[in-house]
């Protein structure tokens, strides 16, 4: 999930999801921008196909796997990472739509895709493939330093995401998008159930 910054007691739904949409959009031109000045276009590894496409669902299965864990835990990291999306999203998640949720996912899988991996990746590979690994997930990793722990945690789904391409002789970059995009879904999912989890036991 990206990291955008916003404040329950100041913004509305519109400008939180028109922030995240600003945000996820300067990202996307980033690439594009970047590419377009050293000929690497960021989407150069992306085509639509149905079996690429069941391969990034079934991607996200890890993904959800270490969401699952996260959740379980009680380790004060893991907790405090919790607490965080719980008073910085749920307020906005929890009246988003269905089609709000999708839309903010989309957003973030696509665009962050596209210039970690689809434009970042690709073009330190060129000179060397281990620097290119590190960089783009370093970058990625920081781009979601909400906290030093999700940081960390975000570095190493970057790195998975990343080999999701890396092993691939014909790399999709729709693997890795489709992957994110229902992996952060699934996670506002999480976040919003667990702030209503929180809002009803407060009324208890």
């Amino acid at each position: 999930m990206s990291h955008h910054p916003e404040s329950g007691a100041t913004l509305t739904l519109s400008q939180f999801l028109m922030g995240a949409a600003i945000f996820e959009g300067i990202l996307l031109l980033v690439a594009f921008v970047a590419g377009a000045a050293t000929s690497v276009s960021p989407t150069a590894q992306l085509w639509w196909s149905a079996e690429d496409f069941g391969l990034g669902v079934l991607a996200t299965v890890p993904m959800l796997s270490l969401l699952g864990i996260c959740f379980l835990s009680q380790s004060s990291g893991i907790l405090g990472i919790r607490t965080f999306l719980r008073e910085t999203l749920g307020p906005f998640l929890i009246r988003c739509r269905m089609i709000d949720l999708f839309f903010l996912a989309l957003l973030a899988g696509v665009c962050e895709e596209a210039l970690f991996r689809g434009f970042l990746y690709f073009w330190v590979r060129e000179w060397n493939l281990m620097l290119a690994v590190v960089i783009s997930n370093v970058l990625f990793a920081l781009a979601h330093a909400m906290t030093p722990l999700y940081a960390i945690l975000a570095g190493f789904l970057g790195l998975y995401l990343t080999a999701l391409v890396a092993i691939d002789s014909t790399p999709n970059l729709l693997i890795p998008m489709t992957a994110h995009t229902l992996y952060d879904f699934i996670g506002f999912l999480a976040v919003t159930w667990d702030f209503r989890r929180q809002q009803k036991n407060l009324s208890v």
